[in-house]
C-alpha cells in the first residue's frame, strides 16, 4: 500500500478519518472496500496531482476512490465540514480577505478571462480570522472582479461578530466601506490618492498592527495552491473542484489548529526573549511549509 505519510502526518490522516463517513454495507453483495484504502487514493490525486487512473497501489481500485469521493460530494459532507469547523474554531473579529485565480483550462462552467493576472482560471476567495484559519470561502469566474465577493462572505457569516476588515486596495469601495460603517464594522485598506476623501468629518485611516495579519490570509492561498490538484484546474465539473477545495481547506485548518494549540501550551513556559524567537522561527517555518 503506498505510504500515507508521504503525502501528510498520520495524525492529521487519522483525524480526517474520524470526520468522513464510512461506507455502509448491505446485507447482501460484495464486501465494502475500508475507508483508509479510499481516502489514501483520494490524497494522492490531491496532494500529488495524478488522475484517477495513475493512482498507486492503496488496496483498492481506483474507481472505488472516485465513487466514494463522488458520493462525499453529492452529499455535502465535505463542505458542511468544513463549515462547522470553521464556525467552531474561527474569530474574526479582525479578519481579512483575498481572492486567488487557479489556472484553469477554458472550461464552460465558472471559468473566464483574468486581465490583471493574464490567465484563463476560476477565482477563490478566502475569508481568514487573525489566525490564518479560513472562515468563509466563495468561488467565481476568473473575470469576476473581487468586490463581488465582500457581500457573499458578509452573508455567510451572519451571526459571527466582525469589527475589522483588512483589505487590499483592489476592494477599494465607497458606498461598501459606508455600509460597512452603519453595521460597526471598519474597513482597514491603504488609501489610493485618486480615492474619494472628505474634505470635513471622520477620514479613513489605515490601523497598521491591525492590518499586519493580512499576510495570513495570502499565506493561507499559497497553501491552497501547494496542493498540485488545485494549481490548475483541471475537473471540468465545478462541483468536483469545489469539493477539492474543501477538502484541502479542511486539512488547512486542522494543521494550523494544531500549530496554535501547540503555541498556546508552550508560551507559559517561555522566557519574553524565548517566546519572541520561537514566534519568529514559527512564522518562518509556516511560511516555507508544505504538505
Amino acid at each position: 500500500m503506498y505510504d500515507i505519510t508521504k503525502l501528510l502526518r498520520k495524525n492529521h490522516f487519522n483525524r480526517l478519518l474520524n470526520l468522513l463517513p464510512s461506507p455502509k454495507q448491505k446485507k447482501r453483495g460484495r464486501k465494502r472496500v475500508k475507508k483508509e484504502a479510499l481516502l489514501n487514493g483520494i490524497l494522492q490525486v490531491l496532494v500529488n496531482g495524478v488522475a484517477w487512473g495513475k493512482i498507486a497501489d492503496c488496496g483498492c481500485g481506483y474507481a472505488s476512490c472516485f465513487r466514494y469521493f463522488k458520493e462525499l460530494q453529492r452529499r455535502g459532507n465535505l463542505k458542511l465540514i468544513y463549515q462547522i469547523l470553521a464556525f467552531a474554531k474561527t474569530d474574526i473579529t479582525n479578519g481579512s480577505i483575498d481572492a486567488t485565480t487557479v489556472t484553469s483550462f477554458e472550461f464552460r462552467s465558472m471559468a473566464g478571462w483574468n486581465g490583471h493576472k493574464k490567465v484563463v482560471g476560476t477565482k477563490v476567495s478566502l475569508f481568514a480570522d487573525k489566525n490564518g484559519l479560513p472562515a468563509d470561502v466563495d468561488f467565481g469566474k476568473g473575470s469576476d472582479n473581487d468586490k463581488k465577493f465582500l457581500s457573499h462572505h458578509i452573508e455567510n457569516t451572519v451571526g459571527k461578530p466582525k469589527k475589522t476588515l483588512n483589505l487590499d486596495m483592489l476592494y477599494m469601495n465607497l458606498s461598501f466601506r459606508r455600509e460597512m460603517r452603519r453595521k460597526g464594522i471598519r474597513v482597514n485598506m491603504k488609501c489610493r490618492k485618486q480615492d474619494f476623501t472628505r474634505k470635513r468629518g471622520h477620514k479613513f485611516k489605515l490601523d497598521w498592527e491591525k492590518y499586519k495579519v493580512r499576510f495570513l490570509v495570502e499565506r493561507t492561498n499559497a497553501w491552497i495552491k501547494n496542493f498540485r490538484c488545485l494549481r490548475i484546474r483541471r475537473e471540468y465539473n465545478i462541483a468536483m473542484f469545489k469539493a477539492f477545495v474543501y477538502l484541502a481547506l479542511i486539512l488547512i485548518s486542522d494543521k494550523i489548529f494544531l500549530i496554535l494549540k501547540w503555541v498556546r501550551k508552550v508560551k507559559p513556559r517561555l522566557t519574553p526573549r524565548q517566546t519572541w524567537l520561537s514566534r519568529l522561527t514559527a512564522t518562518r517555518c509556516n511560511s516555507l511549509a508544505t504538505f
